[in-house]
């Protein structure tokens, strides 16, 4: 089990290191990365949470077109974000 933590440990400090400055990171697709963060724990999900966090809410300001999509991505932001 202690594994499993060292791992996830692992894979966010692996994330920190493809920010692209703007709120995301390379290589991963954003809000698939939100959905694997916001069910995550430890301190280097809560700093990949926090970085992305002015982009999540620059996103959830914005009026959205009200697809199943969007409202599905809204939902991931805002949990995401509850988390902080």
């Amino acid at each position: 089990m202690s594994r499993n933590r060292e791992r996830l440990a692992g894979g966010a400090e692996f994330l920190r290191g493809h920010r692209d400055g703007k709120g995301s990171w390379r290589r991963f697709p954003f809000h698939y990365t939100l959905l694997a963060l916001s069910e995550m724990g430890g301190k280097g999900v809560v700093r990949e949470i926090q970085y992305a966090a002015p982009r999540l809410e620059r996103m959830l300001k914005k009026r959205g077109g009200g697809d199943r999509f969007e409202i599905r991505r809204r939902a991931v932001a805002e949990r995401v974000l509850a988390r902080l």
